[in-house]
C-alpha cells in the first residue's frame, strides 16, 4: 500500500479563521468551521482576482479525461488572463485527478490557488501519488483549509469562487453545482464525449459522470419532462425552479485536438464575459 503521510493535527492546527499553524503540521493544514469563513479567507487570499474558478471532476480519472480537461483549463486560464484568474480545488492531488490538473494549471503560485477540502479527505493527501510536475516542497507551504464535513466543504467551494467548472466526476460534483447555482455563480458544464462513462451507475447507485448527469437533468427540466435520474444533492425540479438557469453554459468538446479545445475555451470565455 502507498504510504499515507501523517498530518499530526494538534491543538494549534485546529485554530479557526486562517491563523497560521504549527510547523508540526507538514502540509500547512488549517482547520476552519464554516463555508462563510472559507469565503472570507479566500477574499483575502485571492479576492483581487476577478475570475475565481472552482473546479470539480474525477479523483480517479477514466480514460479520455485527463488531457482534454487539462488543456481546457490551461486555455481558460490563458484567455482570462493568468494575472486575473485563480483556482479553487482540493489538496488531494493524485495524478490525473481534477485536483492535480488544477494544481498543475496554477503552477503552484500561492496567489492563484486556494486549497479547501473536508476533514475526511485529509487522510488521502499522499505526495507519492502526485504527478512529477507538482513540487511537493512548494505544495507543502501553501495553506490547506479544512472544513468539518463534506456538506460544509461543498458550500465553501461556492463561497470562495464566482465561477464553477464541472468536468465530470460523481455525486460531489452535483453538490458543488447546486451550491454554485444557489449562490449565483457562473457555471460551465464541460461535456467530454470521449469519456465512456454513463451518467448514472445502477450497480453502485451513484452518479458516474456528473457532466452527463447534469445535462440530462437540465434538458429534461427545460423540456418540462420528469428528471430521468435519481435525485442527488437536492437537485430537484423545485430547486431548479428557483434558480437562474441563464447562469449555466453547457459546452461540448467537438474533438480532443487543439482546435476543438480552443473553440470550447472561446465559448466559455464569451459566456463568462456576458453580463
Amino acid at each position: 500500500m502507498p504510504k499515507i503521510y501523517s498530518l499530526n493535527l494538534n491543538q494549534t492546527t485546529k485554530q479557526s479563521f486562517g491563523n497560521e499553524v504549527s510547523k508540526k503540521s507538514p502540509y500547512n493544514i488549517i482547520n476552519i468551521t464554516t463555508a462563510e469563513e472559507a469565503g472570507r479567507i479566500a477574499n483575502k487570499k485571492i479576492g483581487t482576482m476577478p475570475y475565481r474558478i472552482a473546479t470539480a471532476g474525477y479523483s480517479a480519472p477514466p480514460a479520455g479525461y485527463e488531457e482534454p480537461t487539462k488543456a481546457f483549463l490551461k486555455g481558460l486560464n490563458a484567455e482570462l488572463g493568468t494575472r486575473s484568474t485563480a483556482f479553487i480545488t482540493s489538496p488531494t492531488a493524485d495524478r490525473g485527478s481534477i485536483d492535480a490538473i488544477t494544481t498543475e494549471v496554477t503552477g503552484l503560485n500561492k496567489d492563484k490557488i486556494f486549497y479547501i477540502t473536508a476533514q475526511n479527505y485529509v487522510k488521502y493527501i499522499n505526495p507519492d501519488n502526485f504527478p512529477s510536475t507538482i513540487n511537493t516542497q512548494t505544495y507543502s507551504e501553501i495553506p490547506k483549509y479544512i472544513l468539518p464535513d463534506n456538506s460544509e466543504y461543498s458550500k465553501a467551494t461556492a463561497e470562495a469562487s464566482n465561477i464553477f467548472v464541472a468536468t465530470g466526476g460523481r455525486n460531489a460534483t452535483v453538490s458543488d453545482f447546486c451550491n454554485a447555482l444557489n449562490k449565483g455563480n457562473k457555471i460551465i458544464v464541460l461535456d467530454n464525449p470521449y469519456i465512456d462513462t454513463p451518467a448514472w451507475g445502477e450497480a453502485k447507485n451513484r452518479v458516474e459522470n456528473a457532466s452527463k448527469y447534469l445535462i440530462d437533468q437540465l434538458e429534461a427540466f427545460k423540456n418540462r419532462e420528469r428528471l430521468p435520474h435519481p435525485q442527488v444533492a437536492g437537485l430537484t425540479e423545485d430547486f431548479l425552479k428557483n434558480c437562474n438557469l441563464d447562469n449555466i453554459k453547457i459546452i461540448t468538446l467537438e474533438g480532443n485536438d487543439s482546435k476543438a479545445i480552443n473553440n470550447a475555451v472561446k465559448k466559455a470565455v464569451q459566456f463568462i464575459f456576458e453580463k
